[in-house]
Parts: structure tokens; C-alpha cells; sequence
């Protein structure tokens, strides 16, 4: 079976992206059963050389054109450029089903540009994942709708997280013919370091995430003032761009800021703010951190709490959605209410007062990403859906 991804960069090196990291485990699971996996990137690395990965065709002089005339947002021409790219494959090596994102309701181009089976697998979507001011925006309303028009046509819809699969459904008030739930793939590096209990640092704290409201930096550094004030020694380590916070005045508030109007000399020394490093970087502080806080107020799964878990690291994350389905508290990892940083303040504090209790939930975090997301056993999923998906193109069932 001949499988076209599509992927909004490549490759997975220096492209900190849950998506980029989705295709690439997924290429690799499906490759080990045997199947012919093309790449379709928007944003391909110069020095990519992998005769299999394609960059998506730029739009149409007449429609860049049109756009400039018209002030519409060239963003959605995005399905447009797809197919252009899958038509040009297919005529070469011919496609038997294509795997893509939701955003922007590029799919129902895709697939009505193309005539392909097409699974789209749901990232997002967008009305649960703009917040506040952004959703309510003339662009967010857009996003929103357009992801909605596309889904109502597609047939075959699959989502990491069960209650963002039934949460879509019911918003839209759509009936697709195949809706199930895939979990992200994931896999490791042989030489990516393990967390123990005897090789951390106690009194480091990690966060890997942007610096915004749908990835709930401000509640990490809220909860840490909160830990610093018993626990002076502490040190919290933020990893991430700085996408900012949106104030209802409409104000943008970035990370330095924010720490500043917090008005605690404190705080500011003991909270390092490294922006975006390379995934062997975080890697290394993972498995040094005394734990990983993953504070979304929206996820479908995140890869920032799989990957930690993978690597064996005690795990705080919050109950937002995706995220919810991955952890049972005291069992793999603990668990606090989005948005709430006294309740993730709690939680850090239990795992800072019991080491074995986080070497436990390390381990066991380990254990079930290897037996629930091995990228293999993932792929062996996704077949069973292509296979069903290619069958209904053809109207055999």
C-alpha cells in the first residue's frame, strides 16, 4: 500500500511540532508492515535529501494573484497547493490513501481535487483549541467553520483522544462513516537517557511548552511562586516560544513581562526561560528534572506528556482533555484541574515529597506508552482503518 502523509514541515529534527512528530513515528510503524510511505511537507529542511518526501507546491500564480486583489488569506489555499502535489505524485507513483490533518478545511479540497481515499485525523480542531479573544476573532471564526464544512463531507474521521473525536461530532452534528479513535505513535532513540531516582536533580522543575493560554505557561509559573514560597531552592526551567498571553484589554503580555508584574525578585532568579531547543536538549533535562509539568488547558494527546512518560520522568499534567485519557492519577503520573494552579502546585509538591512514588509512576508511565503507542502496534490500527476507508471509495461495503 502506497501511503501519502501530510505534514506541515520535515523533517523532525528542529521542527517542534505534535503533527511533524505524529507523521514521523507513523511513517515508520507503517514502513515496518510494509507499506510505501510519501511525506507531503509544506516546509522541507534544504538539506533533506529523502527521495520520498515532497514539498507542496506553491499556489497558482492566478490564485496568489486573486488573493492579493481580494485580501483573502492565502492560509486557505493550503488543500489547493495538497492536491497539486498528491496529483503530481500519483501520476508517478500512484496513491492509495492519504492521511492529513483538519486545519483550515483543506480535506475536502484534498479529496474532492483528488478523487483519493482520505482520512483525516483530527490535530485540533480549532473550536476547541482557540481560546478566549482568538476564538471570537473574524480568522478564528473562519478556521472554525471552514474545519466544519470539511468534516461534514469527509467519511472517514480519527482522533488520539475519544472525547475530542465525540465532542467534534456533536458540535458539528456530523455522522461520519468510519469515526474512531488512533493514538499518537511514539517511539525513542536508543541513546535518549532514562529518569532514575538516584541521577536527578530534587529541586528542578520542567515545563516544555509555549508560552500561551492553551498550554497553561502562566499556570506553571503561578503554581511555582506558590512552591517557591516553602520551597526556596527550587528551580523551574521553561522551555518554549513565547507565543504570549491575550489580555481582555486586548493587551499582548509576554514571559518576562509576566514574571515582572508578578513583582517577586524571587521568582525571576530562580525561573530560567531557554525559548525553543533541540529535542536531544530537552531530552537530557527531562531525565534530570525532578518532574514534568504539562499544563494545557487543551490537548487532543500531547506528545510533551508521551514523551516524557516514555522516558521514564515523573509526570504533572492537567485534566484537559487528551491528556485526561493518558493519565490515572498515582498510577502513571498525577493529575491537577486545568487551569488551576494551586491543584498543580499540590500535585508537583506530592511527587517532590515522595521519590519513590515518582520513580513508580515513572516507570509505570514508561510501561504504558510502550505497550499502548508503539508505533508498530499503532500502525497495525491505522491499516485496519485505511483498508475500511479505501473499501468505501470503491463502494465495496
Amino acid at each position: 500500500m502506497h501511503v501519502a502523509l501530510v505534514s506541515p514541515a520535515w523533517p523532525l529534527e528542529g521542527k517542534s511540532n505534535g503533527i511533524v512528530t505524529y507523521v514521523h513515528w507513523l511513517r515508520q510503524g507503517l514502513e515496518k508492515e510494509g507499506c510505501r510511505v510519501s511525506v507531503l511537507a509544506f516546509d522541507v529542511d534544504e538539506a533533506c535529501r529523502d527521495p520520498n518526501v515532497y514539498r507542496i507546491d506553491r499556489a497558482e500564480p492566478i490564485r496568489r494573484l486573486s488573493n492579493r486583489l481580494t485580501g483573502r488569506s492565502s492560509t486557505y489555499d493550503g488543500g489547493y497547493r495538497i492536491a497539486a502535489t498528491l496529483r503530481r505524485l500519483h501520476r508517478s507513483v500512484p496513491v492509495d490513501i492519504v492521511e492529513m490533518e483538519e486545519s483550515f478545511g483543506w480535506a475536502i479540497n484534498v479529496s474532492r481535487s483528488t478523487r483519493l481515499p482520505l482520512v483525516v485525523k483530527l490535530h485540533g480542531p480549532a473550536f476547541l483549541h482557540l481560546l478566549g479573544e482568538d476564538l471570537r476573532t473574524s480568522d478564528g471564526r473562519a478556521k472554525v467553520r471552514r474545519e466544519g464544512a470539511s468534516l461534514a463531507h469527509l467519511p472517514v474521521v480519527v482522533s488520539p483522544s475519544r472525547r475530542h473525536l465525540e465532542e467534534t461530532l456533536s458540535h458539528y452534528g456530523i455522522q461520519p462513516a468510519v469515526a474512531e479513535q488512533v493514538v499518537n505513535p511514539l517511539g525513542l532513540a536508543s541513546d535518549v537517557p532514562l529518569w532514575n531516582r538516584t541521577d536527578h536533580d530534587a529541586h528542578l522543575l520542567l515545563f516544555v511548552g509555549r508560552f500561551d493560554s492553551i498550554k497553561g505557561g502562566d499556570s506553571v509559573i503561578l503554581s511555582f511562586r506558590k512552591l517557591l514560597q516553602q520551597r526556596p531552592h527550587l528551580r523551574l526551567v521553561f522551555v518554549g516560544p513565547d507565543r504570549g498571553l491575550r489580555q481582555p484589554s486586548g493587551r499582548w503580555v509576554h514571559i518576562a513581562e509576566f514574571i515582572a508584574e508578578l513583582g517577586d525578585p524571587q521568582l525571576s532568579s530562580a525561573i530560567s526561560v531557554r525559548g525553543t531547543l533541540a529535542p536531544d536538549e530537552i531530552c537530557r533535562l527531562r531525565a534530570k528534572a525532578a518532574c514534568v509539568i504539562v499544563a494545557s488547558r487543551r490537548e487532543s494527546q500531547g506528545y510533551t506528556a508521551l514523551e516524557a512518560m516514555l522516558q521514564g520522568c515523573p509526570v504533572v499534567c492537567t485534566d484537559a482533555y487528551g491528556l485526561d485519557e493518558l493519565i490515572l492519577p498515582r498510577v502513571n503520573g498525577m493529575k491537577a484541574k486545568a487551569g488551576d494552579a494551586d491543584d498543580l502546585a499540590r500535585q508537583i509538591t506530592c511527587l517532590l515529597d515522595d521519590t519513590s512514588l515518582a520513580e513508580r509512576l515513572g516507570e509505570e508511565a514508561r510501561r504504558y506508552v510502550l505497550e499502548h503507542h508503539d508505533p508498530q502496534a499503532v500502525a497495525k490500527a491505522v491499516l485496519r482503518i485505511y483498508r475500511r476507508t479505501i473499501a468505501l471509495s470503491s463502494g465495496s461495503s
